[in-house]
């Protein structure tokens, strides 16, 4: 009977030992793990949500409060065309807080299968076009538009066709999405931007635009504050009302000294 406990015991002695050695091998495989995922660099914060990729390999992104096509594109450093041409907008449509975009796809591109050519339509291809034009505040004179930057309201925007015609005018205002001339017959455009009293432009203030039937063209201006010209103009009136206070003063003189002469005159 004593020799049956002790190998019961010796049994149970084993088996704890070999529990204990499995999880003394589990804990190391976690510590392991922990200490290679301390040498994967953190995620650096962002100032927009991180658009993510679903199954399918399409990156997403969540539109948030605030947010605009001209600087979801910018973010995603994609034209505006782009980005409307791949969530299926069109121009004129909002886009709102926890709508859902494609930024791309990290999923390879099919290389497309040549078809049979087309029979040529006889006639030219005919058709209206949209252009869309923002003036915005340029704050730190680079010529394009960053995130942050806001539109420039007072300003003025207009197109005219190749014959001379304006087609369009607007007073810009604080729309993030700008102006849209719609229902423009395609041709050849002049796009022209002015900037409100005070503000300098800067990028050129007039572009040529080739509108196709069916397209959505989009334009950017930018102007900047102009407070060393506001300087200057203070400068020139203050000069101007000196030079016309030493007038008047000069003038009395002139007529002192005639009414003097006239006197003198007429003394026998």
């Amino acid at each position: 009977m004593d020799a049956k406990r002790g190998i019961a015991i010796r049994i149970a002695m084993l088996a704890t030992a070999s529990i204990a050695a499995a999880m003394a091998t589990t804990a190391g495989s976690a510590l392991t793990d922990s200490g290679s995922d301390e040498s994967v660099p953190l995620l650096q914060p962002t100032p927009f949500q991180t658009p993510t990729p679903n199954a399918q390999g399409a990156i997403l992104y969540i539109v948030l409060d605030g947010d605009s096509l001209w600087r979801i594109a910018a973010i995603a450093e994609i034209s505006v065309e782009e980005l409307m041409a791949l969530n299926g907008i069109q121009s004129g449509d909002f886009i709102s807080p926890g709508m859902e975009l494609v930024l791309g796809s990290l999923a390879a591109t099919p290389v497309p299968i040549a078809s049979p050519t087309p029979t040529a339509v006889t006639g030219p291809l005919v058709g209206t076009g949209d252009i869309c034009v923002l003036l915005f505040t340029d704050d730190n004179g680079n010529a394009r538009l960053d995130e942050g930057e806001l539109p420039l309201s007072e300003g003025q925007v207009s197109v005219v066709d190749r014959d001379g015609r304006v087609q369009g005018e607007h007073t810009t205002d604080d729309n993030v999405d700008g102006f849209c001339f719609s229902d423009l017959e395609d041709g050849d455009y002049n796009v022209s931007g002015a900037v409100p009293p005070n503000y300098n432009p800067t990028t050129s203030m007039n572009v040529p635009v080739r509108l196709l039937p069916g397209d959505t063209k989009f334009v950017q201006f930018g102007g900047q504050p102009s407070a060393a010209i506001l300087q200057i103009s203070r400068s020139d009136d203050e000069g101007s009302s000196l030079l016309g206070v030493l007038g008047l003063a000069l003038l009395a003189g002139a007529g002192i000294v005639g009414f003097y002469a006239v006197r003198s005159g007429r003394t026998p």
